[in-house]
């Protein structure tokens, strides 16, 4: 198993407001860039998951504000998968200025798993064990339902 390498995002004018600061509704953008980024990363890819019938919606997410971005800032968004229940996967985000490192927004998401076809929650654990065995190696707590 190799480490979740970290994704980039420089903030784009369009992100900003007069000030050039980034607006807050942004942040959940990154997050979901970086982790399709680390699905693609571990072998998981949305694309290929979604070929197979496994949909992956948010059922939560949140956001904590502590600096703001500004104009053409690079960003570092590194996520932790914290807890996999082989139907639910929670997902903890810290996005930090690349030059200072300063923390400027941690968040969480919550994910089930749908059947693409019947709109269905699904069980990764017992319907695809091999995603299952992927997305188990990169959790902290992988206790099941």
């Amino acid at each position: 198993m190799r480490e979740i390498r970290p994704y980039e995002h420089i903030v784009q004018y369009y992100e900003t407001d007069q000030m050039k600061v980034a607006h807050h509704s942004n942040y959940i953008r990154w997050f979901e860039e970086a982790r399709v980024d680390a699905f693609e990363q571990i072998g998981l890819g949305y694309k290929e998951c979604e070929e197979k019938g496994v949909m992956s919606p948010v059922t939560s997410v949140t956001a904590k504000y502590k600096t703001s971005a500004l104009f053409y800032d690079t960003v570092v968004i590194s996520i932790k998968f914290v807890k996999y229940t082989g139907v639910r996967l929670y997902i903890e985000y810290e996005v930090k200025d690349k030059t200072t490192g300063t923390v400027r927004c941690t968040g969480q998401s919550e994910h089930c798993f749908i059947s693409s076809t019947e709109g269905k929650i699904v069980s990764i654990a017992k319907s695809y064990p091999e995603m299952d065995a992927v997305i188990r190696q990169y959790v902290e707590d992988k206790k099941d339902d």
